[in-house]
């Protein structure tokens, strides 16, 4: 590069005039060129600045992403409720879910009416504080609660099992379901997704002692789930056996199990009762 002495225009190596002011630029030295400044390079964000924004983009996907699911499933709900006749296509951990929801809700309204009970006994008859001494009534009737809570849970799930095991079997031997499970506890919990609703009535009449009212939720909720269990035999059809007679069948078979469930929870309980009434009664004897 040329720069003219008279008005520091820059010129080419090879002009011999300057074009701006006509200046003789052949004595000029030539002068090398500058490069141009390289352009900034970006700043590397920080690494754990990074890794903070990555974090909190993986959290938020995984709060929608569980957002999504709940709506799902609250969708499957909503629709059960609707129509719980018409099948409709269910991920396969809804019906599950929904039976143990049912079943916690239940076990939480028999838990509350023990403690309602237990307040009840001890305001109603002060006289057993004069037979027995008030720390020693307390441990008793906290030990019946402990039991009967126990007996609860494991009729209402052994029982459950056992009645879907059955009816799942009699539906895969004799009507060749071509559901799997889990697909079959979804279609009867779809089909009985009232009970839901009725277990957690049951639950709030039983935190407030109305009896009346929990014995009729009870019933309904037994109609609903024994209605759903004929419903999803009656879908099938059966093979070898008249469809009316396999659904006739299988009721029976469930009612006779679930007799024999309850029978050995109050066997059991009273047992419990009789173990406990003889401590005392010897404790007392003994003093």
């Amino acid at each position: 590069m040329k720069e003219c002495p008279n008005c520091h225009a820059e010129m080419g190596a090879d002009v011999s005039f300057c074009t701006n002011c006509g200046t003789d630029l052949r004595q000029v030295a030539v002068s090398e060129e500058k490069p141009a400044p390289a352009a900034p390079e970006p700043k590397a964000a920080p690494v754990q600045e990074a890794e903070v924004k990555a974090e909190g983009q993986a959290d938020s996907q995984a709060s929608g992403q569980a957002e999504n699911v709940l709506s799902t499933y609250w969708q499957w709900l909503l629709h059960a409720w609707k129509k719980p006749a018409e099948a409709v296509v269910a991920e396969k951990w809804y019906g599950l879910t929904t039976l143990i929801l049912e079943d916690l809700f239940f076990i939480l309204a028999v838990i509350a009416g023990m403690n309602k009970l237990a307040s009840s006994l001890e305001t109603s008859y002060p006289f057993l504080s004069s037979i027995i001494t008030e720390s020693n009534f307390s441990s008793i009737i906290t030990e019946l609660e402990s039991s009967f809570s126990s007996y609860v849970m494991i009729s209402v799930v052994l029982g459950q099992v056992v009645v879907l095991a059955i009816n799942y079997f009699a539906m895969k031997r004799f009507a060749k379901s071509e559901f799997d499970f889990l697909g079959y506890l979804n279609r009867y919990a779809h089909l009985s997704a009232y009970s839901l609703i009725l277990n957690v009535l049951f639950w709030l009449f039983a935190l407030t002692g109305s009896l009346g009212l929990q014995e009729i939720v009870l019933n309904m909720t037994a109609v609903v789930g024994f209605l759903a269990l004929i419903y999803v035999l009656l879908e099938e059809k059966a093979e070898k056996i008249d469809q009316m007679q396999f659904a006739l069948v299988i009721s029976i078979i469930v009612l006779i199990v679930v007799m024999i469930v309850v029978k050995m929870f109050f066997k059991e309980f009273a047992s419990e009762i009789a173990s406990v009434t003889n401590q005392q009664v010897n404790s007392l004897l003994g003093q």
